[in-house]
């Protein structure tokens, strides 16, 4: 149960114990100290005075894998190294999005016949709250988005220059709906997993990868979708695993599911990609990328923004990359070590199908899948509020 739902519980069972006690002070004559005695020793068998307490005060990428020994990258202060025990460069990257001269890309296969439909969540009515007056939910303080100064960029593509302090000022084009679904997320690489540790251990299906989807993207997926739908926005999650069993050939699957969503639900403007990075040195050492927010350990987040510099029709490509920018100035609110600078890349990655397209990184195979967690929902906030400023008037 998420955080604010228990203490809802708990306050209203406190609330429930309290009426009790008080109709069997009217039943049982006595003080009202003796009530509250009574009512205390009730709510201690079950630990729930504490627990109450506590919730009151509030204590208590194409795979972006860019194994090309990519250390240069690394922010120094925050550059971990953790053994290499099954790291194999090999197992990341191996697809590249195929880039005729002047033709696009067509899926390598279609669809079977008799496949289940493409999985959709996240669209079912929410429980019909209790009869019981609740305290007004607490809510969080606005992200304040950082100046232009802070704003970087990695180039990776062969003739494209930005100077990305311009778009922070442009205008965002990206409209969302205020009706039906608004935003997709999904995984082309959805068994890309984390390295195991205490509480997350998982059955590999090959080098830090799962089909476990409690441990692989699409459980990255499900906590970024918890924090959009807590801010009012509506998210459709497509679990599919366009990467498994072939990795091969799983953009041109995931252009598909994507086209079909789109189709299914018109009103989807905000498409996320969501992957991890996996950053492997020459020697073969594994590196996690951290920051510390509030007291806890995050993995970093990357935004991948493609380009037509690879031949792939993308007239919309700087429209993505507006967007990426007042993302990242959010992100940068959060802390100026959070994200990672913007890639920028000479591939699409089926960012072409709407101009809220974008590629989401969460840490890298060396990052725990908690760092992960954690630096999902920061980045589902900041974006969060970036869609509902572009939500549409009415």
């Amino acid at each position: 149960m998420h955080p604010k739902g228990q203490g809802r519980r708990l306050r209203r069972l406190v609330a429930l114990g309290a009426a009790t006690g008080a109709v069997w002070l009217a039943i049982h004559p006595g003080t009202v100290a003796e009530m509250g005695t009574a009512l205390v020793q009730a709510l201690n068998v079950s630990g729930l005075l504490s627990q109450a307490v506590s919730a009151e005060l509030g204590v208590g990428s194409e795979d972006i894998s860019l194994e090309e020994t990519v250390l240069e990258a690394l922010p120094q202060t925050i550059q971990e190294e953790q053994p290499a025990e099954t790291a194999s460069p090999a197992s990341e990257g191996a697809e590249q999005e195929a880039l005729p001269e002047a033709e696009e890309a067509e899926p390598e296969e279609e669809p079977e016949a008799g496949e289940d439909p493409l999985p959709v969540s996240g669209l079912l009515e929410a429980p019909l709250e209790e009869a019981v007056e609740d305290e007004p939910e607490e809510v969080p303080e606005s992200i304040t988005p950082a100046d232009a100064s802070l704003l970087e960029l990695t180039n990776r593509t062969d003739g494209v220059e930005v100077e990305l302090s311009d778009y922070l000022e442009r205008e965002l084009t990206l409209t969302v709906s205020r009706e039906g679904p608004q935003i997709l997320i999904m995984h082309t690489h959805a068994t890309e997993a984390y390295t195991i540790a205490d509480g997350d251990e998982y059955v590999a299906s090959d080098t830090a990868r799962t089909t476990d989807e409690n441990y692989n993207m699409i459980r990255v997926g499900e906590e970024m979708k918890a924090v959009f739908e807590e801010m009012g926005l509506s998210v459709v999650h497509d679990t599919t695993l366009y990467d498994y069993p072939s990795y091969t050939g799983s953009y041109a699957r995931s252009l598909e599911g994507i086209k079909s969503y789109l189709e299914q639900y018109p009103t989807i403007s905000v498409v996320l990609d969501v992957h991890r990075d996996a950053l492997i040195a020459d020697d073969g050492t594994v590196y996690k990328l951290t920051d510390t927010v509030d007291g806890e350990t995050v993995a970093q987040v990357m935004l991948v923004v493609g380009t037509d510099d690879g031949g792939l029709t993308h007239p919309n490509w700087e429209e993505n990359l507006t967007l990426a920018t007042h993302i990242q100035a959010r992100l940068l609110g959060i802390d100026a070590g959070f994200p990672r600078p913007i890639n920028l890349r000479s591939q699409r990655f089926n960012q072409h199908m709407t101009v809220g397209s974008l590629l989401v990184e969460v840490g890298t195979s060396g990052n725990t899948l908690q760092e992960a967690l954690a630096g999902a929902r920061l980045f589902a906030r900041a974006a969060g509020e970036v869609y509902l400023e572009c939500m549409e008037s009415g």
